[in-house]
């Protein structure tokens, strides 16, 4: 029974929740798992180079079968898992895709040659592909308030972002030498949280537009009453209209509204993976192409990668701020970083190197932890997870081709005119969200994707 003696909405009930215990707990569970994911993300920065003289490849190849191709497999994890998770519950999904990490990490360090290799990130980036849309973005986006979805999210991805610091520091004793200590550490980490999987509830949200009213009461009856138990107030739901469907109708995405929106979000993940990761994935490489040893690169990595944290940080007194709306946070996140990723490209003192580098890493957490946000919240819930799921997936194909064609660049033409070309994939990520984008801070979900 519900604690409403009215028959409100899921989504109303959600909506009217103070914060309690047991959204912490949530949180930090949604956490764990993308820290995990963020963890892959960088250790394939850090071993490029390793793996290149390990298996006696060239830096291209090794960009390529370490980086590259696990793009390749998220682009199709993604599309994949988005689809199962609309169809049969996110929960199902956040399961699988875990599972599915800790053998492919476990197993990489025993790669015969960089084929077998090749294949296991592939496999990697299928389970890695819809962990952060699916597990933070989404799950945060309709579990959390509208007054305090963004800032929340914020502070899930801030607790995940202490994972390149961590990635960081383990490089620092296991490059070049013992490189595969760092995907044992991954892997055996993976499988300790995947228990931890099975305490996250599924969605209310998704429960109701799949007209599982009684589920998705019992688990906001839950929260309701941690809140009285926690001598919170319950205000009186204020109702939306919640479109309920049998099945995932993702068609329903390119109709009436959303199709400008879907357009917009297409051009922006295709071209926003290649100014994110360009940097993200390859600052290690750059920095020992630009001539500096192992060691100094890896610690010059290390001060650059606490910029993500701090940016992180940042966004989590920015991100709800009405006057400052998540549409232009992000225009103007992205513009900077276009700009700062052509100083770090033509810099070689170690002085400014590290500081463009930091503030690269900061505004590129900025932007990421905003548009994360955005982008699950302009769609709706019928459709979220498939439809987000196809255009992040654009992104991963993105990576995939910009991380094959950039690791070319690099080795022909040096670091400026890589970090020249994804100022100028910036330039149309910001003009793209600009001119197409919705405004969307603070709006409840049901009203911004109605």
């Amino acid at each position: 029974m519900s604690v409403s003696q009215k028959r409100y909405s899921i989504a109303a009930r959600l909506d009217r929740l103070p914060w309690t215990s047991l959204h912490t707990k949530l949180l930090m569970l949604l956490s764990l798992g993308e820290f995990f994911d963020l963890y892959d993300l960088f250790a394939g920065g850090f071993t490029v180079t390793p793996i290149h003289l390990y298996y006696h490849v060239g830096i291209e190849s090794a960009i390529f079968y370490t980086i590259a191709i696990f793009f390749l497999g998220a682009f199709v994890g993604v599309i994949l898992l988005g689809y199962i998770g609309d169809l049969l519950g996110r929960r199902t999904v956040i399961v699988i895709n875990m599972i599915i990490m800790s053998i492919a990490y476990l197993l990489t360090p025993f790669s015969p040659n960089i084929y077998v290799l090749g294949a296991l990130r592939f496999i990697a980036g299928l389970g890695a592909g819809p962990e952060a849309i699916l597990v933070v973005d989404i799950m945060s986006t309709e579990f959390y308030p509208a007054a305090i979805r963004g800032n929340r999210l914020a502070i899930a991805y801030t607790i995940a972002w202490i994972s390149p610091i961590i990635v960081a520091l383990i490089s620092l004793f296991t490059i070049p030498s013992h490189w595969q200590w760092i995907y044992w550490v991954g892997g055996i980490g993976i499988l300790t949280i995947i228990p931890l999987r099975f305490m996250i509830p599924e969605s209310p949200r998704w429960l109701e537009v799949h007209n599982k009213y009684d589920e998705a009461d019992k688990i906001v009856s839950q929260f309701e009453q941690q809140a009285i138990k926690e001598g919170k107030k319950l205000p009186e739901p204020v109702e939306v209209e919640v479109i309920k469907t049998e099945k995932v109708p993702l068609s329903e995405a390119f109709k009436g509204v959303y199709l400008k929106r879907m357009v917009m979000l297409l051009i922006f993940q295709f071209f926003q993976a290649a100014v994110y990761y360009g940097f993200t994935s390859l600052a290690p490489t750059v920095l020992y192409s630009k001539g500096f040893t192992f060691a100094k690169s890896t610690t010059m990595t290390f001060v650059i990668y606490t910029g993500y944290f701090i940016g992180s940080l940042l966004s989590i007194f920015l991100i709800d701020k009405k006057v400052f709306d998540r549409k232009w946070q992000i225009v103007v996140y992205m513009t900077l970083a276009g700009v700062l990723g052509v100083l770090f490209g033509y810099s070689h003192s170690v002085i400014l190197l590290e500081t463009s580098g930091f503030l690269l890493a900061t505004f590129l957490n900025l932007f990421s932890n905003t548009y994360h946000q955005y982008m699950a919240e302009i769609l709706p819930t019928r459709v979220r997870a498939a439809s987000d799921g196809l255009q992040y997936s654009l992104s991963r194909l993105g990576t995939f081709i910009f991380l094959t064609y950039l690791g070319s660049v690099l080795v022909t033409s040096g670091p400026t005119a890589l970090y020249l070309t994804t100022f100028a994939f910036a330039i149309i990520v910001a003009l793209d969200i600009a001119a197409l984008g919705p405004k969307a801070t603070g709006e409840r979900i049901e009203v911004i994707a109605k």
